[in-house]
């Protein structure tokens, strides 16, 4: 189900918009500007409303001498905008487009989904937008239909979740704590292609169940791609995952490498959420090679749509339904002992899912060692899904970098810069920041994120920043580092100089496909851009965001 959150609506319709009022997430207009500037310069976004004094907006923009578009989405659609070089010395008026974007605030969320209608009476998901480190969103929002629109902001109340996912190399038929491995012939053609992932410890004994996530599937986004899996076996969590409420996957090579984009090793981080198996026909029990009696047999449910939470036998003559325990190897153990009397056939025979409903089995007159036996019908119950998980790239620097499983961040300082964590200078709300010492001509600090990432559409890298003393514009720049193609080789965007710093904090922002940031990003670098050292700089709320 989807909770509404209070949100403007808008209505394309006429060329009209109407806006409702004193809600918190609104769409609006944004002013898409296009020029072409001098390669090897630097230019700051200016605004102004009418006739006003020009502002500086933060947003910069390297040079590459080549058309250039930057979309100021969270900035007034109805402003007056223009580049002005750093050095004052000219200004470029741009040509002006025009497109639309979400942005406010909702306290106390974490991911919205925005779903669009044509007459409010069918919504459907268009965007899962995540707040930046402010708490803020902001979100272009392409290809606005002509006609008739609605737009609404919800929040799941299944939300989408995070894990880590790291790759394995498992050989057919997959043996696993799944218990599939028997049955490989028999099985979706999901895990005979080997799309299959073995789960964290607390999430396939699920609540205290025994194997529960055994023959679900997850689908994962990836900083690469998008893939679904099935769990077919448990394994252990590093550190940084489970432990602080994170997912983590073991995936086989051919899922990894969509995520990743090619790598079959590694790690990644990526948006999770269960879906239904892809399977065909009705649920089946497969009789375990146990020497099956009637004291003692192991069955094990298998191509279900969703996950099983129980599986019960019925003795000839008797109306009392045995639940048999299920192993921690994804076996339902029927054994006779005490109350549970040597089986009696026929038996009848019933499978239910996680979410209740029951399947039944025709009635069975004797079960026999590799015996599979099919339901007579498949689970169709499946509560409404999370939102489609997306990938997100995780902030460089919150009070620490970054250090998630699969998405970490690390500092190198080269001619005598360096990096250093201090908690006694921070932005505001945060705990500490990024002192970077000893900066200077050919002196600074590169930062790099393991793996690498596709550049966030329409986004920015964002980031606080102060000085010891007054820094002058042009003697502070940065560049983003990255690749055509995972495994290709490095590339630079335009070297993007700093306006003027001072004691006080200031965001500057940095569009990245207009700087020439490459496709395929993996960090950035900070310098003093003219010879002799400079005062210490303070960096803070460092992220590169999707806009």
């Amino acid at each position: 189900m989807f909770r509404e959150l209070a949100v403007r609506l808008l209505v394309v319709a006429l060329g009209g918009v109407s806006l409702s009022a004193g809600n918190e997430i609104g769409i609006g207009r944004t002013a898409v500007l296009g020029a072409t500037l001098p390669a090897g310069t630097t230019w700051q976004v200016e605004s102004r409303v009418g006739t006003g004094a020009w502002v500086g907006s933060g947003v910069l923009v390297g040079g590459r001498g080549v058309a250039v578009q930057v979309r100021m989405d969270g900035w007034p659609g109805e402003a007056g905008y223009r580049f002005r070089r750093l050095d004052g010395a000219a200004t470029v008026v741009p040509t002006l487009g025009a497109g639309w974007h979400l942005a406010g605030e909702a306290p106390g969320e974490e991911a919205l989904v925005i779903e669009g209608s044509g007459d409010l009476s069918v919504w459907s998901p268009r965007e899962l937008v995540f707040p930046g480190l402010n708490g803020s969103y902001v979100r272009a929002l392409e290809g606005l239909p002509g006609g008739p629109g609605f737009f609404r902001s919800t929040v799941s109340e299944t939300p989408p979740r995070d894990a880590s996912a790291t790759s394995h190399l498992p050989v057919p038929p997959y043996h696993g704590a799944g218990g599939f491995g028997p049955i490989y012939d028999d099985m979706p053609q999901i895990f005979k292609d080997g799309f299959i992932g073995a789960l964290d410890p607390v999430e396939f004994h699920r609540g205290g169940q025994n194997a529960a996530a055994a023959g679900e599937c997850y689908e994962l986004a990836g900083p690469f791609g998008r893939t679904t899996v099935i769990i077919s076996d448990t394994t252990i969590a590093p550190a940084g995952t489970v432990d602080v409420g994170r997912s983590f996957f073991d995936l086989g090579p051919e899922p990894y490498r969509v995520l990743s984009g090619g790598p079959s090793t590694g790690g990644v981080t990526a948006g999770v959420r269960l879906v239904p198996a892809p399977v065909t026909g009705n649920v089946k029990l497969f009789v375990v090679p146990t020497s099956a009696s009637i004291y003692y047999t192991e069955l094990r449910a298998y191509n279900h749509r969703a996950g099983v939470s129980k599986v019960e036998l019925q003795n000839n003559g008797s109306t009392t339904w045995v639940n048999l325990p299920r192993s921690a190897y994804n076996s339902f153990v029927y054994q006779a002992a005490g109350a549970v009397p040597p089986m009696a056939f026929p038996v009848k025979l019933r499978v239910t899912s996680r979410f209740g409903e029951v399947v039944d089995f025709p009635t069975v007159l004797a079960l026999t060692d590799n015996q599979k036996i099919t339901g007579l019908a498949q689970f169709t119950v499946f509560p409404e899904l999370a939102p489609v998980p997306e990938h997100r790239v995780r902030p460089v620097f919150h009070d620490a970098l970054t250090n998630v499983p699969g998405d970490m961040w690390s500092s190198g300082g080269f001619s005598g810069a360096s990096a250093t964590q201090d908690a006694s200078v921070a932005y505001s709300g945060s705990a500490a920041s990024l002192r970077l010492s000893s900066l200077g001509g050919n002196a600074g600090v590169t930062f790099s994120n393991y793996p690498a990432f596709t550049r966030p559409e329409n986004g920015m890298l964002k980031l606080a920043i102060r000085a010891a003393s007054p820094v002058a514009a042009n003697q502070v720049g940065l560049w983003i580092t990255g690749s055509n193609a995972i495994g290709g080789g490095q590339l630079t965007s335009a070297y993007i100089l700093f306006p003027p710093l001072s004691t006080n904090w200031q965001v500057l922002r940095f569009p990245l496909e207009a700087s020439g940031a490459p496709p395929v990003t993996w960090g950035f670098g900070i310098s003093g851009a003219v010879s002799g050292p400079l005062p210490n700089v303070w960096m803070d709320e460092v992220e590169f965001e999707e806009r």
